[in-house]
């Protein structure tokens, strides 16, 4: 039987957790054996790659897993057979058709486009991986929607593991013959990494085949599946097409917006620096959370549409809300009060800490916005997401514009804050109308403000007793200690018990919805 969409969603946390730990440890060999400079090449050409890739897969992923979870609900097993087809031929050609049109552009792109020409190497290594990624996203669809959630995450730590380790092989390999040819041994990383997830999709996909064979009279069409699939799919791809432009243009106005704050150009680029690669990696840090429940939301919300019980959508609606903002808070609360010690024992860079600061009071929006899209994908309103996506990103873009010349980085965080709010909130309007879901003052905002206060009132206790104590364990004590009293709240107020300890994957247990 499949996994209750908690184990599943717990799976991928630790997936997504430890491919974090793995990613952060890569960079720190990579920098250290191979350079900065060989860091910065393969940087250079993964944002491309990665716009290309959002516009290659055009949402049909999350589409799949909506389709198949929907015909699950009801036992169509032919129609999931013919939509996964659909989806598998398609992601296949795309991803081909893109790597040869990048193929034959790539040396105008190197020459014209990129800052430093030598990331030629690199990219054209990178682009074998587009016809890869995008077959291996319709096995993941497919996966997600039979709320399948362990193959996903299997693929997703082999493929870090592979590409860790043949990164670092071919990069020191290639290191004699240039910088330019190491990083295109890292790019070479990724693509054995992509195949090796890839690989893994296909062997259980196959074990899996008798289960899911059908007879020949239950078979569905794949032609009638090319306008459902496209209904659902082209919302997705432009409101993530829509996210990745508004990210890069963040990353060329607040440079400049920076600049006419009152500093120079390279004051700027540090000052953008500690922004984009300090602050905003701590505060992506509980996305490990809501990245996996917006995955997990997608098929069980379009499996209760389905079947029409309208009370289990809204309780899946509830629980999905809820671990968003009891997990969200005591990082909001934590970010606040601690910025500056934070940034300076993981970074070594205080001043980052600004940012932070400022960042923290829209983090939890940030983190709604997350699980809200991945509600309203379950029910099939990307049109929806992609309005929301595109307002929040208007009044982010604006925030930026004007707040940054006044304020400076606090001003831009400010703009990313009320961006993150427009578009979170406006998700939950959306919600309000599209289910009965109904969130009562005790459960949302009563009993988690209380632990709130409660966790700061702990950390700023133990922040000022312990100030004797060297800075790494005046921290680490800090956070524990009043992380435990915001457990014990949550505990005594009934807001969480002992019951929920049985949503986590334990060995030999048991699986069901």
């Amino acid at each position: 039987m499949r996994a209750s969409i908690w184990q599943g969603a717990a799976i991928l946390m630790l997936a997504s957790l430890l491919n974090r730990i793995i990613s952060f440890a890569y960079r720190i060999l990579v920098v250290r054996f191979i350079g900065a400079e060989g860091m910065g090449l393969y940087e250079m050409v993964f944002p491309f790659y990665s716009l290309v890739l959002m516009i290659a897969t055009a949402g049909v992923p999350v589409a799949l897993a909506k389709l198949i979870a929907e015909r699950v609900a009801i036992q169509a097993w032919g129609k999931v057979r013919s939509v996964f087809r659909l989806s598998l031929l398609f992601l296949a050609g795309s991803g081909l058709i893109a790597a040869l049109i990048l193929w034959f552009l790539a040396p105008y792109l190197t020459g014209r486009i990129f800052a430093d020409a030598r990331v030629y190497q690199a990219f054209m290594v990178m682009l074998l991986a587009l016809p890869v990624v995008c077959t291996c996203s319709a096995f993941r669809g497919y996966f997600q929607g039979l709320q399948l959630m362990q193959p996903v995450a299997l693929a997703q730590v082999s493929e870090q593991v592979v590409r860790v380790g043949a990164g670092l092989f071919f990069g020191l390999h290639f290191l004699p013959y240039g910088v330019a040819m190491a990083a295109a041994g890292l790019a070479m990383g990724m693509v054995l990494g992509e195949l090796a997830g890839l690989v893994i999709s296909i062997v259980i996909f196959w074990r899996a085949r008798s289960y899911y064979d059908v007879a020949i009279y239950q078979e569905g069409s794949m032609q009638a599946d090319i306008l459902p699939l496209a209904r659902l799919s082209l919302p997705v791809m432009l409101a993530r097409a829509t996210g990745g432009v508004m990210l890069t243009l963040e990353a060329l106005l607040i440079p400049r917006q920076l600049q006419r704050w009152g500093v120079s150009v390279a004051e700027a680029t540090t000052i953008y620096g500690q922004y984009a690669g300090i602050a905003l990696t701590l505060v992506y840090l509980p996305m490990v959370i809501t990245v996996a429940v917006a995955m997990a939301m997608v098929p069980a919300i379009a499996e209760a549409q389905a079947m029409k019980d309208y009370d289990l959508l809204s309780k899946r609606c509830r629980q999905a809300l809820k671990l968003t903002v009891l997990s969200g808070l005591p990082f909001v609360v934590i970010f606040y009060l601690l910025a500056t010690p934070l940034c300076d024992l993981i970074f070594s860079t205080p001043a980052a800490g600004v940012a932070l600061q400022m960042l923290s009071w829209g983090s939890l929006f940030i983190y709604l916005e997350q699980t809200t899209v991945g509600i309203l994908n379950g029910l099939g309103a990307m049109p929806t997401v992609l309005r929301t996506t595109v307002t929040g990103g208007l009044v982010d873009i604006l925030g930026i514009y004007f707040f940054t010349p006044l304020l400076g980085i606090t001003g831009a965080a400010l703009g990313v804050n009320l961006g993150s709010a427009t578009t979170a909130i406006l998700n939950l309007l959306a919600l309000s109308r599209y289910t009965p879901l109904r969130l009562d003052l005790r459960t949302f905002v009563y009993w988690p403000a209380v632990a709130a206060g409660g966790l700061a009132l702990a950390a700023s206790f133990f922040w000022t007793v312990l100030a004797a104590v060297p800075a790494t364990w005046r921290l680490i004590q800090t956070i524990t200690g009043s992380g435990l009293i915001y457990l014990l709240i949550l505990f005594g107020s009934g807001m969480i018990n002992p019951n929920h300890l049985y949503l986590l994957p334990w060995p030999g247990q048991r699986k069901g919805r």
